[in-house]
């Protein structure tokens, strides 16, 4: 077990960051899991990701491989939000850019388990379970590659998008919150990367916010200027925005607002003031640079009036995203078949060689 602080990502053995930094709340240090512990009958063996609200491993239950996302102190509401939201969506569909809810509990169903709850070192944890996926974070991604090609750039946005709006229709939630540590990527057979949105944000109603959850828990570059006001609001638009600072990104090569080494104020200021600086892309149409920078807007009502307007203004410039390929399955008769066929040959051959002596 160590600890980790969450907003400068230190990581301690005894509790102590020794973290410069006067913002840090190191008295606030939340627990991870080491390769081998166990939390319940899930046994942990490495750690993927660590948010501000929760921490995702892969893991092992029987012999299963899964994912699993358990919520920091003070977090527990926010994950348990998260669950609840997820099995409501998985009843009427699973939608392809969610992550795969399994039941908390080994013999549960969704309906009656969406979370997990259990004691760990006289701390009570909660958690999710997901079918575990293979893939890669954005944030890695872009760590090794800044810059990926345009076109993956805009099918990563549209596949977001789709997810984003099922979110505001289905569950009339906004994100709030859209970041690249929170993307799982997966590339397909045709080598086409298909993202998994791993947390829902905030999963609030279009509306005023709670000002502790923007503080404490939204990553400040890739917050919406609007958040940041002293009556914080959101709509549809604010994941707009969010949406937009992804594309920009990839397309740019760097985030829109430093955050390296700056205090989470200091990087509120500059999303509150300062504007993205114009992206170096010769290579493609000015138009394009337009649709970015609307979404990029101050002011919510400048941006796309909604997620599928913006992924529209981007199927016409970039093309729709091909659909993926299903994997070949092959019929278990034809595959017995086959082994009988085979068998037979083997015994004829060998008997007939038997016959010859």
């Amino acid at each position: 077990m160590k600890r980790v602080c969450t907003h400068c990502g230190r990581v301690s053995v005894d509790g102590n960051t020794w973290c410069q930094n006067r913002d840090c709340p190191s008295g606030t240090l939340t627990v991870i899991l080491d390769y081998g512990e166990h939390l319940g009958d899930i046994e942990i063996i490495r750690l993927l990701r660590v948010l501000r609200t929760a921490a995702i491993y892969e893991a092992k239950r029987g012999t299963e491989t899964i994912m699993l996302k358990v919520a920091h102190d003070n977090c527990q509401e926010i994950v348990k939000k998260e669950a609840i939201t997820l099995a409501q969506l998985a009843e009427e569909k699973q939608h392809p850019m969610l992550p795969i809810l399994l039941p908390a509990y080994q013999y549960a169903e969704n309906k009656q388990r969406p979370y997990g709850k259990t004691v760990y070192q006289d701390q009570t944890k909660y958690y999710i379970v997901f079918k575990y996926m293979t893939g890669e974070f954005l944030r890695d991604m872009l760590i090794k590659n800044p810059q990926p090609w345009y076109q993956h750039a805009s099918w990563l946005t549209v596949s977001l998008a789709d997810a984003l709006a099922w979110l505001h229709v289905k569950a009339q939630r906004v994100h709030l919150n859209l970041n690249p540590d929170i993307i799982l990527v997966r590339i397909d057979q045709q080598g086409i990367p298909r993202p998994v949105l791993l947390d829902l944000g905030a999963l609030n109603e279009v509306g005023s916010v709670n000002d502790e959850w923007v503080k404490e828990y939204a990553l400040p570059s890739y917050t919406p200027p609007e958040l940041l006001d002293r009556n914080p609001t959101a709509s549809i638009q604010s994941d707009v925005y969010g949406l937009g600072l992804l594309l920009y990104e990839m397309l740019a090569g760097h985030p829109a607002f430093r955050f390296k080494g700056l205090k989470d104020d200091e990087v509120r200021q500059a999303v509150k003031t300062s504007n993205a600086a114009p992206m170096n892309r010769t290579d493609l149409a000015e138009d394009i640079n337009t649709i970015v920078f609307q979404s990029l807007e101050k002011m919510p009502a400048r941006r796309q009036a909604d997620i599928r307007t913006f992924a529209k203004m981007l199927r016409t410039k970039f093309g729709e995203v091909p659909p993926e390929k299903a994997k070949r399955q092959f019929d278990r008769r034809f595959v017995a078949a086959g082994a009988f066929t085979f068998l037979m040959v083997v015994v004829w051959m060998f008997l007939s060689a038997a016959l010859q002596r």
